[in-house]
């Protein structure tokens, strides 16, 4: 594996601590988060480095919650999530991106309570049923944000990487 350079860690590290601070922010609304558009944004401008801020972003909350199975899978879901984003990184449409985002939001509650199947099947069963109605507020809160501010946020973002300074 490449060393990584002072640079990217600092980078990997602070786009980590504001994919937690935003989730935070808007904690108080159950299922809203901004977290879900951040790391697309994250993977199309910086790849690698937006993937590993999804381990710092997960390390972080379980500082906060605690650890016990939720993080682990917490780390597959928002890893895994990254590594599918880096493979259509491609896509310019930001009304495919909610799209998305909405179908992750919507498979959230399903894919989270996969590991549930090994302490019983009718008991990950039941925790996703459910889990139902809060994934479809996440999967709205997903497709919102991904059309209100995927653009802009991307325009943005592909300016700050251009400046100068942070050129590779």
């Amino acid at each position: 594996m490449a060393k990584l350079k002072v640079q990217s860690i600092t980078r990997i590290a602070l786009l980590g601590a504001l994919l937690y601070a935003s989730q935070l922010a808007l904690s108080f609304l159950p299922n809203v988060e901004i977290v879900t558009l951040l790391v697309v944004l994250f993977t199309k401008h910086f790849g690698k480095e937006g993937t590993l801020s999804c381990f710092v972003y997960v390390f972080l909350t379980a500082f906060t919650w605690g650890f016990g199975l939720w993080w682990a899978t917490y780390l597959v879901v928002w890893a895994g999530y990254s590594l599918l984003v880096n493979k259509l990184r491609k896509i310019d449409s930001w009304l495919v991106w909610a799209l998305i985002n909405a179908a992750f939001g919507l498979c959230f509650g399903a894919i989270f309570s996969v590991p549930y199947i090994f302490v019983s099947p009718a008991y990950a069963l039941s925790y996703w049923i459910s889990g139902i109605p809060f994934d479809l507020v996440h999967c709205a809160g997903n497709f919102a944000m991904a059309v209100i501010l995927g653009k802009p946020l991307d325009l943005a973002l592909g300016k700050i990487k251009n400046l100068p300074q942070n050129r590779k």
